[in-house]
């Protein structure tokens, strides 16, 4: 029998206070997996799982978590919030900025555990590129009163898998009252064994699909010699450049393709091949994103800010003295170092409106970093939250990242308006959490695909573009960037793997 956190007369007592308490049991997970366990829990319903690599190590991190039935979900717009908990529909009028900040203030979490991420309530989810538009610095693009701009959901179950222990903490979200509370308890209890029963049922995958050799990987192949609108987009930054414009801008370049296979099964190869520090898998229904993101947008833990800005690229080599030598080029290469350089005074500059007064340093500045595919020069930028700031300020502040947009941002960002032919939609936005207690962690969406409807595979990469930028190579560059994705959705199409 399991033994649940915090007892009934604790959880009296929290109810006192608090709207959402979770009620929490730790199980054995030695035989499983993160996959296996989203697997029984979430299948192909609605829900996510968030899992990190430690890039230096190359390993999992030790926590990774699992979300299953929402029982609230935020729609984002221009000018309002939709909110649907259970069955009941309301909408907020305001900013994004401002809407999910006094939602989010509506919570009192009973906090008992300050540790772990999303332990006592937190919503997981995305914002698109374009939701720039609605804060107050940026003013860069017109948008429609029904453009969906980023969606969250906040999940009534919660799997932690922990790979050190190798046990699992099931978690349960519950609404309370001081009047409520004994029932609310009782539920809980028959949920969270529920939970356990299904995680001790055999896995049942979406489909069964049987490995074969020799499938054709030409995705590069296609696209080598199709650099469509590209070329010429960079010589026309190239132009704002030499004007006086900017010092620095990012165009990308979008591609799709049709796709048959559950998008599950992309996520699973994709951890597979390009394991980074953000992975990820959301189901929204309609949309659905897979990513291994490599670049955080901005962390918030108590009142220390981190951003961690990541400019400068080079494939893998084939061995390691060539890994080697790719490296000492990438460390000695005066452009991209200019170029690292430029975007980490911008993440100074953007961290420094919402942090106090001295307290914004650079505590890791152009150390090189390894990728599954390459390398990439990294920085970390920290400060100090101002006392009157909150998650979603240090989120506003921060949005776009300049690795994303370019230097000065503001006109950079008006020039990738120019230059690019259909909006970014979920490309260089921002994935991940931000819990009921103050805390977020948003990484850029990156190295991700947009399922759309379950019938089509986005993917969308991105070049840094300064005055001596060779176009054919910054082609090459997002290639390389997206090499990842196209692989997955050859390989998974293709039965190259089985599931």
């Amino acid at each position: 029998m399991m033994i649940l956190q915090p007892s009934l007369a604790r959880f009296k007592e929290l109810a006192k206070t608090a709207n959402l308490i979770a009620v929490t049991a730790e199980i054995s997970m030695d035989l499983d997996t993160p996959v296996s366990v989203f697997c029984r829990l979430v299948g192909e319903a609605e829900g996510f799982i968030l899992e990190s690599v430690d890039t230096t190590h190359q390993q999992f991190g030790r926590y990774s978590f699992i979300g299953a039935e929402p029982f609230i979900r935020l729609q984002v717009f221009k000018s309002r919030l939709m909110i649907r908990e259970n069955d009941l529909m309301k909408c907020l009028d305001g900013t994004p900025q401002e809407t999910l900040k006094k939602y989010m203030e509506g919570f009192r979490p009973a906090v008992e555990d300050e540790e772990l991420p999303l332990a006592n309530g937190g919503m997981v989810g995305y914002l698109n590129y374009e939701i720039a538009a609605t804060f107050d610095h940026v003013r860069t693009m017109t948008l429609g009163e029904d453009e969906l701009l980023g969606q969250f959901m906040v999940c009534r179950h919660l799997v932690v898998f922990d790979a050190l222990k190798n046990t699992a903490r099931l978690i349960h979200l519950a609404r309370v009252t001081e009047e409520t509370a004994d029932a609310v308890y009782e539920e809980a209890a028959r949920k969270m064994e529920t939970i356990a029963e299904r995680l001790r049922a055999p896995v049942t995958p979406a489909a069964k699909t049987a490995a074969r050799r020799g499938a054709p990987l030409d995705f590069l192949a296609k696209y080598e010699s199709d650099s469509g609108d590209f070329i010429a987009a960079v010589e026309k930054a190239k132009e704002h450049i030499f004007a006086g414009d900017i010092f620095q801008v990012v165009p990308s370049r979008q591609f799709r393709e049709k796709i048959t296979k559950p998008s599950f099964h992309f996520y699973r190869r994709l951890r597979q091949v390009n394991p980074s520090p953000y992975m990820f898998y959301l189901n929204f229904g309609s949309v659905k994103l897979v990513g291994a993101s490599p670049e955080m947008l901005v962390k918030v833990a108590g009142d220390k800010i981190f951003t961690y800005p990541i400019a400068g690229t080079r494939r893998r080599g084939r061995n390691d003295e060539e890994d080697a030598a790719l490296a000492a080029e990438l460390k000695a290469d005066a452009k991209e170092c200019a170029e690292h350089a430029m975007l980490v005074d911008l993440a100074r500059n953007d961290i420094g409106r919402i942090s106090e007064a001295g307290s914004v340093r650079v505590t890791k500045f152009k150390e090189i970093e390894k990728f599954s595919h390459v390398f990439h020069m990294v920085s970390e930028v920290v400060g100090r939250l101002k006392k009157e700031c909150r998650p979603l300020d240090v989120l506003a502040a921060a949005f776009p990242a300049g690795t994303v947009s370019g230097a000065p941002k503001l006109r950079a960002m008006e020039i990738i308006r120019e230059l690019e032919p259909v909006k970014r939609d979920t490309y260089a936005g921002t994935v991940g959490y931000m819990d009921f207690y103050g805390n977020m962690d948003m990484c850029i969406t990156l190295r991700t695909m947009r399922i759309e409807n379950d019938e089509t595979a986005v993917i969308q990469a991105g070049a840094g573009i300064v005055a001596d930028s060779v176009p054919e190579n910054e082609y090459r560059e997002i290639l390389q960037k997206a090499r990842a994705l196209f692989e997955v959705v050859e390989e998974v199409e293709n039965d190259v793997v089985a599931f």
